[in-house]
Formats: C-alpha cells, structure tokens, sequence
C-alpha cells in the first residue's frame, strides 16, 4: 500500500501526505479516530479488516506511516502471524522508538516503516525496511531539511518509483515559493497526490492516484505539525478523504 511524501517545513515542522493503494476486495476503511494504549493518545484511520492503520499520530508527538515491501517485491508466505497494520499501532504506542529495534518481526511480512518524532524543538525521521526473507530490519536515518518521496515495493518496481521522484520533485520546484502560507502548501501536495504524472502522459498504473483493474487509491492522509513560536498552538493535525465512500474528515481532526 501507499505513496508518501514528505516535505519539511520551518521550525522543525512538515508535511505528510499518503495515498493508500489497496486491492477492490478489501474492506473500506474507516475515518480517523482516536483510542488509547499504554497511556498513549492515537489518532489513526482504521483498517476494514484487521482493525489495524497504516498511518497514525499520537500525544507525544510521534508519527509513523507503514508502507508495504522492504526493497522490492516480495514473494508472500501467508499465513503470517500478525497484522502489520496491528504493529504499526503497537509502535505508536511505544514507549520510545529503541522498542522497533528489539521487535519480534518473526513471520510478519515484509515493510516500510517511516518514523517521525519531534523532541526539543527537532524533528528526527527515520526509514526502517523490515525484509523477512532476510529475517533482517534495515534502519537508515533520513535528512529532514530535503524533501522525500516513497512508493510501495510491492506494487512499484524502482523504474516507476523513479519516475515519480522526478515528478515530485519537478511539481514542488515548480509551485512551491518562498513565503507562501501553510494552506496554500497543504494544498500543493494534496493536489500532487491527486494529479501526479498525468502531465508526463503516465499509465493510470504508474500515477500517484493509480488505478488498477486489482485494486488503486483508496483514500488521502495528510499529516501537518504546528510547532514554534509563529504556532497559535503546539499541535498535530490530520485530513482524511475515502475515494470509496467520498466521506472525509477535511475538518482537520486535531491531537494537541
């Protein structure tokens, strides 16, 4: 599942922007909702089937968005023994982010994990790549003052995901200026994930809202931090639209 961006901000803050992609015979997920594990806030988007989420934030200014495959597709050897929608939630809830390191990830399908946490005025994002064939998680610490862009393993090769790094990076040197405001970048990058690659005459399977006789795009996530001195309030926000059942929580949905 998933294509993400990301795209920093000032003051140590940034952009998340995901497009789910899912097969037609899984269930539609639900919108964005809160719970509560191990005296942790969560606000995710919850999964039809498992229950789990591919994208959350919490109370104590975390955030994590899990994308299937490592580094390239992978052969599944079902069944496994967890949810990676289920661990993604588990993560969220840990207690600091050395927790992913000692995880049992045996028999648990191979994944993309970026993590991102904000401490002391800083932010820190960090890509991991479980690869199960491997039995081997891969951590790679991720420069947050560029601009990045992931695309699932198992539904991109690395010629398609390519592309779209070009594409993405043509669209924000082409729109993005100095100085402009908040909304008017959120804004952007929504749009990117709705139209990128059309303009380079791309297959409906290739763009970033892609479209597949199996499956395609299923719902937008977008994940904006509001922290420093510019800031009415130290906060997390997060939009939410399902493709499927058009129901959206465009009201930002807000963890402070």
């Amino acid at each position: 599942m998933c294509t993400l961006t990301f795209v920093p901000l000032e003051n140590n803050n940034f952009i998340l922007t995901s497009s789910r992609d899912e097969q037609k015979s899984r269930k539609n997920s639900e919108l964005p909702s809160f719970t509560e594990i191990n005296n942790t806030k969560i606000l995710r988007p919850v999964d039809g089937d498992a229950g789990g989420s591919w994208i959350g934030i919490t109370n104590k200014n975390r955030t994590l968005c899990l994308l299937n495959g490592a580094f390239q597709r992978h052969t599944r050897n079902t069944p496994y023994r967890k949810s990676r929608g289920i661990i993604l939630i588990e993560l969220l809830a840990a207690k600091s982010e050395k927790e992913i390191e000692s995880y049992d990830f045996d028999k648990i399908e191979s994944f993309t994990l970026i993590w991102i946490e904000q401490k002391d005025d800083s932010v820190s994002l960090t890509e991991y790549r479980w690869v199960e064939e491997e039995n081997k998680l891969y951590k790679k610490i991720i420069d947050t003052n560029f601009a990045h862009i992931w695309s699932s393993a198992t539904l991109y090769t690395s010629e398609i995901a390519e592309k779209r790094e070009e594409w993405f990076e043509e669209w924000t040197e082409f729109y993005f200026r100095k100085g402009q405001k908040l909304d008017t970048i959120s804004q952007i990058l929504w749009h990117f994930h709705v139209k990128g690659g059309e303009k380079q005459n791309a297959t409906p399977r290739e763009q970033i809202l892609m479209d597949d006789p199996q499956g395609g795009t299923v719902s937008l996530t977008q994940i904006i931090s509001h922290f420093g001195e510019k800031a009415t309030k130290d906060k997390l926000t997060m939009k939410h639209y399902n493709l499927n059942t058009l129901k959206s929580s465009f009201d930002e949905l807000i963890m402070k």
